[in-house]
């Protein structure tokens, strides 16, 4: 039996160039859908805006009528997809373009594909939590915000268990806080703004732990894929 030559490789690269740039044309068509998707969003949010729906048969958020604080909210909602699937597109598609010539190194395609793999992976929860983030940061700008009344119908006759006796009047539940004055419209908002600051932070968690672990396992695949070129 021959000896194997020792000039030739034990692996040619070529695999874990293909798994390199599989990743970065993968990831840079996710960026398209992000960007295709909000694009057609704010186009439509701008076309409510411009061409708005008669009032009549017609109802936003909590059956109001569609106004321009609705419109923003749909708009602001389309951006925090649009603008980080344009930047992921971008960035991705300037790295595969860069390095599609670049040449094949002794690195088994086998740790490559673990640490593209697990980039891809982190960089679509960072590319989730950077989404939620600008949606909580919408809502905390732009809350839904909606009339409340404390108004109870009408009824004749003795209260059952209350003590109160009916004369055509609105009832009063002696329960109800002592705040919630019957016939009153009070102006309320959806979330809270705690709610939505607390929300903007777990994003910006989510996002930093997901974005720090795609930079470090994408920088190992891509000194991997980088390193000495085969001989001969």
């Amino acid at each position: 039996m021959s000896e194997p030559d020792e000039k030739t490789p034990a692996s040619t690269g070529r695999g874990a160039t293909v798994i390199s740039q599989t990743y970065y044309y993968v990831v840079a068509a996710v960026g398209l859908v992000f960007l295709l998707g909000g694009l057609i969003a704010a186009l439509i949010a701008l076309r409510k805006w411009v061409l708005p729906i008669s009032d009549v048969g017609s109802s936003g958020s909590y059956g109001g009528p569609i106004d321009a604080n609705d419109t923003a909210r749909s708009f602001l909602g389309a951006l925090a997809f649009a603008i980080p699937g344009a930047l992921v597109l971008a960035w991705h598609l300037r790295e595969a373009r860069r390095r599609e010539g670049h040449r094949a190194s002794r690195e088994s395609w086998g740790g490559v594909l673990y640490f593209h793999l697990v980039a891809f992976i982190s960089l679509m929860i960072a590319l989730g939590g950077v989404v939620a983030t600008l949606h909580a940061g919408r809502d905390w700008a732009l809350p839904i915000c909606y009339d409340t009344t404390g108004v109870l119908a009408p009824v004749e006759g003795p209260v059952s268990g209350s003590g109160y006796q009916g004369s055509g009047s609105s009832v009063v539940d002696p329960q109800f806080p002592g705040d919630l004055n019957p016939g009153v419209l009070k102006s309320e908002c959806y979330p809270p703004s705690s709610e939505a600051i607390r929300s903007v932070l777990d994003g910006l968690i989510v996002s930093v732990v997901a974005g720090v672990t795609w930079i470090w396992h994408l920088r190992r695949g891509r000194r991997a894929v980088d390193g000495p070129p085969p001989e001969g």
